[in-house]
């Protein structure tokens, strides 16, 4: 559930996928704010797993 929300907030930003990536730091831009929206859902999610695990 939490990928599909992902990929539906991605989505949302650039409504437009067909980007021209043949400029290099455009391209890198888009690659690190990826990652950097990969790691914060990432964070989330474990941070939900765990306090799920201390509730029980």
């Amino acid at each position: 559930m939490k990928g599909l929300q992902f990929y539906g907030d991605s989505q949302e930003n650039h409504p437009d996928c067909l980007e021209d990536f043949s400029d290099g730091d455009f391209l890198i831009r888009e690659i690190l704010q990826s990652f950097e929206n990969f790691d914060r859902t990432l964070g989330i999610t474990v941070q939900e797993f765990f306090s799920s695990e201390d509730e029980q």
